[in-house]
């Protein structure tokens, strides 16, 4: 078992965009997982000093529309509702949950904030975990599509039901007639066992937050294939 002094310096350069070192036993597998979840997901102290964020988690950053990296802590962007500082501190000097609804115009983002690890002096880390922004990804959809057999037309109609597109501007974005958006969605609905839109939504939502088999490298720019699965295999 790495002791905590280990783990917490492995997050560190983690979060700070720094390789982890060669002795670091940690420096594959587990960092690896996170990084297949969908789901963003923060560690950092009470003051949001960053320790870890996982590959979801560095997109929603690195957007800086609800939520930005500053000086190497997690921080609001400007004009953003929800006290999410407030929250931080709380989890960390009163091991208290909360769920903090972050908003600005018509972007919002629900974040949960737990205590997370052993009590320290200083306070506990805090575990951040942000909300979906659609009920499943990319992924998700198209694993779900494979999986009920739909048609490339029939995986599209459910990707924009997803994105809460109505039949009329679905028909509109494909230049077709509204009644085969129709035909299409009746279709889906038989194919997952759905009795409406609403139970298809409910379908999608139940897809495990599986994250996109592409990986960006923050700060480079680059984008590369996941190396996880090689390593796993070599095991």
């Amino acid at each position: 078992m790495e002791s905590c002094e280990e783990i917490d310096g492995l997050l560190t350069r983690r979060a700070l965009g720094e390789p982890a070192l060669p002795q670091d036993p940690m420096s594959h597998l587990p960092l690896d997982l996170f990084d297949e979840i969908e789901l963003g997901l923060i560690i950092c102290d009470g003051h949001g000093l960053l320790r870890f964020t996982n590959q979801a988690a560095s997109r929603e950053l690195g957007s800086a529309s609800l939520l930005l990296r500053s000086d190497g802590r997690l921080r609001q962007a400007a004009g953003t509702s929800g006290d999410l500082p407030g929250a931080l501190r709380q989890a960390a000097q009163r091991a208290r949950r909360s769920l903090v609804r972050l908003g600005h115009g018509g972007d919002r983002l629900m974040v949960s904030v737990l205590p997370f690890g052993p009590a320290q002096a200083g306070g506990q880390h805090v575990l951040v975990m942000l909300g979906r922004r659609q009920p499943c990804s990319e992924l998700g959809l198209e694993m779900l599509a494979v999986s009920y057999g739909l048609t490339l037309a029939e995986r599209r109609v459910l990707g924009a039901l997803v994105r809460e597109a109505s039949p009329r501007e679905i028909a509109a974005q494909n230049s077709v007639a509204l009644s085969t958006i129709r035909t299409q969605i009746q279709a889906i609905r038989v194919k997952l066992g759905a009795r409406n839109v609403e139970g298809l939504l409910l379908r999608a939502a139940e897809v495990p937050p599986v994250a996109s088999a592409l990986r960006v490298v923050f700060g480079g720019g680059a984008t590369h294939q996941a190396a996880s699965a090689g390593r796993l295999a070599a095991a």
